[in-house]
């Protein structure tokens, strides 16, 4: 956006589809990625603490190191290291990156293990916002503003432990519009909450995404 890096796409690399253990799912086609300082120390946190690392820590040529892993209620998730790029560098704005969610059958144990790794603090939402199905916020300990949200499946029981990427929308219905006819799917169509409209999409590949327009947009 506006010339700056806002996400990535590529194609999906057969080392992280599969994870070694049975009990682990397949990525979602985004993959939401945790910046970290020190790569290594890091994976080696993630393994500390009951996960998995799906592809070892490797170089992306001069733009940083990468890496993915898999939490122990099995929802895949990446690692970056800057070199050059940062990473996201636009977000909260029409066309970039706002939110995400991770999806686990074990909500619990995710909040320990990302807590235990990143040094997150989580609180639940309050009442009137839906706090009560075991969803809460997570946020760096010295920061108010929450970075995303853990919960349950949410009516997702049949697929694999994931994290979602939502994207923000200046117009809703118009983009809603777009998707249907440009050969992607609507999977719940736009809906009111306290922190705007929001939609839950799949792209003409099948990967998953919600999008949201802000209140009073």
């Amino acid at each position: 956006m506006d010339g700056v890096a806002a996400a990535g796409i590529s194609e999906i690399h057969e080392d992280t589809l599969h994870s070694p253990s049975a009990d682990f799912g397949r990525p979602t086609g985004w993959l939401i990625y945790f910046a970290t300082d020190d790569l290594t120390a890091t994976a080696e946190a993630v393994q500390a603490h009951d996960g998995q690392i799906l592809q070892q820590p490797q170089a992306a040529g001069t733009r940083g190191r990468r890496a993915v892993a898999c939490d122990p209620t099995g929802a895949p998730f990446g690692l970056w290291q800057a070199g050059d790029s940062i990473g996201t560098g636009y977000v909260r704005d029409p066309g970039c990156f706002i939110w995400d969610d991770l999806r686990s059958p074990n909500p619990d144990g995710a909040r320990e293990f990302y807590t235990a790794v990143f040094g997150f603090r989580t609180e639940p939402l309050p009442a009137e916002m839906g706090a009560g199905n075991g969803y809460q916020t997570y946020a760096f300990p010295d920061e108010s503003w929450p970075l995303g949200g853990m919960g349950p499946m949410m009516g997702d029981a049949d697929a694999a432990p994931h994290w979602l990427a939502y994207f923000q929308v200046r117009d809703i219905v118009a983009a809603l519009e777009f998707v249907e006819s440009t050969g992607g799917r609507i999977e719940r169509r736009d809906f009111e909450t306290p922190f705007g409209r929001m939609a839950a999409i799949r792209d003409p590949q099948g990967s998953r995404l919600w999008i949201m327009q802000p209140p009073g947009q």
